[in-house]
């Protein structure tokens, strides 16, 4: 039998893919150094100390990923030392006689640049493997994968590392490393049972060591150090204590109270004479009759005069209107007069003619045709009787006409005041009063009734927010009004009556001052407080010790 033997060329990279396949190595994991408190107490601190653990059990990643069972452990010996002591084993045979079976042992010592178990590392290694590869698949070289090579290789080198820590237990670890490495082998063909060809030793300096490995610690304790925090100085910020200024109103006397309303009574075209039945007349009539009425029934009331004012659209002559309006407004005082038995000296009756003014406010108010040019007609100087004529022909009349259904009937009305006095109260008269007829009293006298209450009782402040709403023009009544809510620390009812008080005295800038600060405005209620000269003196004396309380110390 003549045996053929055929030599392929043995590569450096053949060499170092060989090496590298079995060395292989692992991730290391590190353990958790110290561990501060999540929430510790305001005078304490915890000061928690984590000893690494004293061993770890570790696998694989890549060795795993190729089918190799491989497990490892690593000790410490030191505070920044410990020794590493991986297993790896493949006893497999695959499709087509392919196999890379192989018991790597590769312990190494290490040096941490920290503390053992966490962050960088340094190592120093051997190896011994013993392998049977063969038929090994790309990226290995066409020679290793025509041949199968059986036999151990041995060596050292030198690796550097990182480890990562998850918890205490729990961490991962990647390795790198290079060195030196006797490889002694028999080479033979690939195919199964393949012919001896023969044997060889091989020096390899390159790559020794890679790998990515899980880690579980085991063996770690902590210790806990509660450290007692010096106790900062307490600061106190001062509560400031402010003193609101509320206005005596002067007595009213004689005290007079005022009713207004309009009629739009329906007359019969050239007439003057009042029907009730006429039309809306009747309805008209009671609103007049109710208002009447209510003071008439008031014992404490008694009427003092009636002035009634008529008014005419502008269709018709000028003249002609102011005379209507007239007799009109003269008939309305004559029937008031007789029905309800009112001397008729304390009742005028005057006519005012055509309401050009009302009749204005009535255009803007609407979205009439040409109702820029209606405005100028209305402003224009022209006689009244001009002005109709231009109303008149303006757009063939159309306008005209709208106004005459839609805005000439709220112009043909009377209106009236009607006056009355109301007898002055006691203060317990005065309460009484006040749940029926709030009208009748006087800032004087509510103010007087609310000196009874508890201040920022619900009785006191509604006898101040009444009295703003009952005369709202009034300055005193706003001032008092927002005094009581500053009272109970209502800065939004405050602001809404201090802008409505149109003299800004002293006892305005000292509730102002008290506002601006509940508003967090402490610069403005400064400068407010000094506004309001003796009347702000104490609580500027206030919100100084305030400010004072919370400088630094």
């Amino acid at each position: 039998m003549i045996k053929i033997k055929r030599k392929l060329p043995v590569s450096k990279n053949s060499t170092f893919s060989l090496v590298l396949f079995f060395l292989l190595s692992a991730f290391n994991l590190i353990q958790a150094q110290e561990i501060l408190p999540d929430h510790p107490e305001q005078q304490y601190t915890e000061h928690i100390t984590v000893t690494p653990p004293r061993w770890n059990l570790k696998t694989n990643l890549l060795h795993g990923a190729i089918g190799s069972f491989n497990l490892g452990a690593e000790f410490r010996t030191g505070e920044r030392t410990s020794l590493d002591i991986p297993l790896s084993w493949n006893p497999w045979t695959f499709s087509d006689n392919r196999k890379w079976k192989h018991f790597l042992f590769q312990p190494e010592f290490r040096l941490w640049t920290n503390e053992v178990f966490s962050g960088h590392f340094f190592g120093l290694h051997a190896h011994y493997a013993y392998y049977n590869v063969g038929n090994l698949p790309k990226p290995f070289s066409p020679y290793m994968q025509a041949h199968r090579f059986q036999g151990w290789l041995a060596g050292a080198g030198v690796s550097y590392g990182y480890r990562w820590n998850f918890g205490q237990h729990w961490g991962l670890e990647a390795i790198i490393g290079a060195g030196y490495a006797y490889l002694s082998y028999d080479r033979f063909e690939c195919g199964k049972c393949g012919e001896f060809i023969d044997s060889k030793g091989k020096n390899y300096f390159g790559p020794t060591r890679a790998g990515l490995s899980l880690i579980y610690g085991m063996g770690a304790s902590q210790t806990v150090e509660r450290i007692a925090l010096p106790m900062p100085e307490p600061v106190i910020i001062y509560n400031p204590t402010f003193v609101s200024s509320f206005i005596t109103p002067p007595v009213e006397d004689p005290k007079i109270r005022n009713e207004v309303g309009s009629v739009f009574l329906d007359f019969a075209i050239g007439r003057v004479e009042i029907v009730p039945t006429f039309r809306n007349n009747a309805a008209e009539l009671q609103k007049l009759h109710s208002q009447l009425q209510a003071v008439m029934n008031d014992p404490d009331a008694t009427i003092t005069a009636i002035n009634m004012t008529g008014h005419a659209s502008p269709d018709g002559g000028a003249a002609r209107n102011l005379q209507l309006s007239h007799q009109r407004v003269t008939a309305l005082k004559n029937y008031v007069s007789a029905t309800y038995n009112i001397p008729e000296n304390l009742i005028t009756a005057r006519g005012a003619g055509e309401d050009w003014e009302t009749f204005e406010q009535l255009i803007t108010a609407s979205n009439i045709e040409d109702k820029q040019r209606i405005l100028e007609i209305i402003r224009s100087n022209e006689p009244s009787d001009v002005r109709e004529r231009q109303l008149i022909n303006l757009s063939g009349g159309r306008p005209w006409r709208v106004m005459m259904n839609e805005m000439f009937p709220a112009l043909r009305r009377a209106d009236y005041q009607l006056h009355y006095a109301v007898v002055p109260f006691t203060v317990e008269k005065g309460k009484e009063v006040f749940r029926t007829r709030p009208g009748n009293l006087s800032l004087n006298e509510m103010f007087l009734i609310a000196q009874t209450y508890t201040p920022r009782s619900p009785e006191h402040n509604e006898l101040f927010e009444t009295a703003a709403r009952l005369f709202p023009d009034s300055d005193v009544a706003n001032l008092n009004a927002a005094a009581a809510a500053l009272d109970r620390r209502d800065a939004v009812t405050a602001a809404h009556h201090l802008n409505r008080v149109k003299e800004h005295n002293s006892v305005y800038w000292n509730n102002m001052g008290i506002m601006q600060f509940l508003q967090g405005n402490k610069t403005e209620a400064v400068e407010s407080f000094r506004k309001s000269g003796t009347a702000g003196a104490n609580n500027a004396e206030e919100l100084n010790r305030h400010l004072q309380s919370l400088q630094p110390r």
